[in-house]
């Protein structure tokens, strides 16, 4: 397991530079296109995403779970890719031709940019970043991603100059994830061979693949259908606005998620094994506490930097997306939790049922809370809506693994970081910096809300008498050292 602390700083590492990518172009992006052709980007978005994601069937999950459960046969692990790609590859085809069919005849008013995000479609169809996860091959993923966001960075400063280029922005954004996932079928092939199959192949690893698409769309509902509520029922501006403080908030979400990531195929390894729960049981609680850690730091430092942080990335015109990120930030510890328990404990262990009912229930929760809170309160309503949903689905997670995993453990940590993070907002809130310009205001508080909490917790991680915390500290110095 000495791969695991490796695999998770290449992710984090991954996960910094993609915050530096949004923080160089969007601030850009919202100055030149401005925040009603950046809604109507999100809008037929948040409409192409769904035909997407009806290509992937559950791919993403099931795809990484079995590849790591067949380990180093490469006979069975090419036979399995050409199976379960089959799937996506049929999906694929058949989802682009239902989304011309949609442009032609119900995208009248944004047409030309709906007509742009068929290549979203099409880089999902091209999409095998699963196989690699499946494998622990991180770094292939990791180091792409890198290059093709930085030709993307690029081209949007090269090409987009007015607003009139939205249409460019478009192209770029789902052109250069095209490119992407093609450099990674010229480097499958030292993982695989070719192996022809039949179509009787391909059927048997729907219905499981099915079953986990229904969460991934479920959890779509409240993320990307939150957009379309605000573009019908609110305004296309709000779209603009929301999306903006969402995508802020995706940074830090990328950050914990890389946890997940990295440790659900070496969980589903574990589970295959016999007598491995006290492994397993172990690498939870670690897992458990370093998330909770590390989200609810984001969480406290985010209501501390907002009012800087938003003027200063995408400027005063978008003082409303502050609101939402604000309201957005309380929901990540909760988003931490289900995180942990979904990727290192339902999924692995093919516990699919509770994984589709929490996110069903956070889904409809989306739906019923936006229907009733998007008109009368626009943003509020919107953000309420995504927090609520949030933590429904990490309730019932957290309630679903109630038998297997001991959460009283955790609340005493809980409650040190969470007044830790109080602290530290509270702190950053009332520091009179008001002299100085807003670039330096955000730096200062950001290295000050890094002292400050990382002075509290680490005193209580040294002193604390709680067998987890002894344990996750010495466990986390040995793989540092």
């Amino acid at each position: 397991m000495k791969n695991i602390a490796k695999n998770f700083f290449s992710n984090a590492f991954y996960q910094v530079f993609s915050i530096i990518f949004p923080l160089l172009t969007m601030p850009y992006i919202a100055r030149i296109l401005g925040a009603e052709k950046i809604g109507i980007y999100n809008y037929t978005y948040s409409i192409a995403i769904y035909f997407a994601l009806v290509v992937k069937l559950g791919v993403d999950h099931y795809g990484n779970r079995s590849i790591a459960k067949v380990g180093e046969n490469i006979e069975k692990r090419s036979i399995l890719f050409f199976e379960i790609f089959g799937i996506q590859l049929l999906s694929g085809i058949l989802c682009i031709i239902l989304y011309f069919v949609y442009v032609s005849n119900f995208a009248r008013q944004y047409q030309d940019i709906a007509l742009l995000q068929v290549f979203l479609i099409v880089s999902y169809m091209l999409d095998i970043n699963w196989f690699f996860y499946g494998i622990q091959q991180f770094n292939i993923v990791i180091v792409r991603n890198i290059l093709v966001k930085l030709s993307t960075l690029i081209f949007i400063f090269l090409l987009v100059k007015n607003q009139s280029d939205l249409w460019i922005y478009t192209l770029i954004m789902n052109g250069s994830a095209i490119v992407g996932f093609l450099i990674t079928w010229f480097q499958i092939k030292n993982y695989i061979f070719y192996k022809k199959i039949k179509l009787s192949d391909v059927a048997k690893h729907f219905k499981p693949s099915a079953i986990l698409f229904i969460p991934i769309v479920s959890a779509t509902i409240y993320t990307s259908f939150t957009s379309v509520f605000l573009g019908n029922l609110s305004s296309i501006k709000d779209v603009g606005f929301y999306n903006a403080g969402s995508q802020v908030l995706s940074m830090p979400k990328g950050i914990i998620a890389a946890l997940g990531t990295v440790m659900l195929p070496q969980m589903a390894a574990i589970y295959e094994k016999k007598d491995s729960k006290d492994q397993a049981t172990k690498y939870l609680n670690y897992s458990i506490i370093f998330a909770l850690f590390l989200s609810i730091a984001f969480a406290f430092g985010i209501l501390g930097i907002s009012k800087d942080f938003i003027p200063l990335f995408y400027g005063r015109d978008f003082s409303a997306s502050i609101l939402v990120l604000n309201g957005l930030a309380l929901y990540l510890p909760f988003y931490a939790l289900g995180n942990v328990i979904r990727t290192q404990y339902l999924i692995p262990q093919s516990k699919d049922r509770p994984f589709v009912v929490s996110v069903l229930l956070g889904a409809i929760t989306s739906i019923i809370v936006n229907l009733l809170l998007v008109k009368p309160l626009g943003l509020l309503g919107a953000t309420v809506a995504t927090f609520l949903s949030e933590s429904v689905l990490a309730i019932y997670q957290i309630y679903a693994a109630r038998k297997e995993i001991s959460f009283k453990i955790f609340v005493s940590p809980f409650v040190v970081f969470f007044v830790s993070g109080i602290a530290m907002m509270i702190m950053l809130n009332s520091l009179p910096l008001e002299a100085l310009s807003i670039f330096f205001r955000l730096i200062i508080k950001i290295g000050i809300g890094i002292i400050f909490y990382l002075a509290i917790t680490l005193f209580y991680f040294r002193y604390s008498k709680n067998e987890i915390i002894q344990s996750s500290r010495k466990w986390i110095l040995k793989r540092v050292k």
